[in-house]
């Protein structure tokens, strides 16, 4: 009664909503810019700082990678690994990182695009085989959309070594106004909304340390806003998909997709604007960091 999450009753979702969006991930509204960071990681020297300059998140599992794990041996898996551009720019950083991801087509897709870097496995499974350990875990935008989120993290947890590290990233309810019922993106796709009250409990019926990640650095040096104003304007569209699962084409992106801006352009103009903009320092960020151990 007092954890302070949302979620959503009955706790149900489709697989067939991702293959909708990840068909024609290019176009939908909030997930578009994952296509074009897999669309320039391969052309970089150095794609983890590009991500971490562009997203809170990025930056805060950077900075996280890098405090504990300064030597960058340490072996990683990124659970729920999307587009799987996280899991080389991680390797192209020095570490030793594995993606997992359930869909077989998406793995070898990878496989073919970025090296043989990714398992085609289910979290589950792969707990209760425990052929292997990890340094690190990083769950990136990923236990909002689980059904059983603690069960989730407690199978990330098995996998890792003594003195493991699991990485966790969430959209932050603690970061919106008060009573705030929902201000992440909306089911099926996002089932839960976790305040840092919620984490705490979960770390604590896990017998885990928790730690917060702290982003006054990054708000310092970037304009990111508190209340999830760019989630807001994507909502406005919603819903995204018409009943074939093809996207609405008058929720489409526009902005800064003419001929004259490619995707370096469009990267540029981003950085510069949350560089120029009115910065709103915080230790907060509409995105929590967590670290288990």
């Amino acid at each position: 009664e007092n954890c302070e999450v949302s979620y959503v009753d009955p706790l149900e979702s489709k697989d067939e909503i991702y293959e909708h969006i990840y068909r024609q991930v290019d176009k939908v509204p909030g997930y578009e810019r994952y296509f074009r960071y897999a669309s320039v990681m391969k052309s970089l020297s150095e794609p983890f700082q590009l991500l971490a300059d562009s997203e809170s998140a990025y930056w805060a599992v950077k900075k996280t990678l890098e405090k504990y794990f300064p030597d960058k041996k340490a072996s990683i898996l990124e659970v729920g690994s999307c587009l799987v551009y996280l899991t080389y720019a991680l390797n192209k950083e020095g570490y030793k990182a594995i993606g997992l991801d359930i869909s077989e087509d998406a793995v070898a897709k990878a496989r073919v695009l970025y090296g043989d870097y990714y398992k085609a496995y289910d979290l589950f499974e792969l707990a209760e085989e425990q052929n292997e350990k990890y340094d690190c875990i990083i769950m990136m935008e990923v236990i909002e959309h689980v059904n059983n989120p603690i069960a989730f993290i407690e199978a990330g947890l098995s996998l890792l070594k003594p003195n493991g590290k699991l990485v966790i990233t969430t959209p932050n309810k603690s970061a919106t106004p008060a009573n705030t019922i929902w201000h992440s993106d909306f089911p099926p796709i996002h089932l839960w909304f976790f305040a840092e009250k919620t984490i705490k409990l979960i770390a604590n019926k896990l017998n885990r340390k928790c730690e917060f990640v702290d982003f006054t650095e990054y708000s310092k040096k970037f304009y990111s806003p508190m209340y999830a104003g760019d989630i807001e304007k994507i909502q406005i569209g919603l819903p995204r998909l018409l009943a074939n699962g093809d996207v609405r084409p008058e929720v489409i992106v526009t902005h800064e997709k003419t001929k004259w801006f490619g995707l370096w352009g469009r990267f540029f103009l981003s950085y510069i604007r949350r560089r120029l903009k009115k910065k709103e320092i915080s230790n907060r960020s509409t995105t929590q960091c967590i670290v288990l151990s």
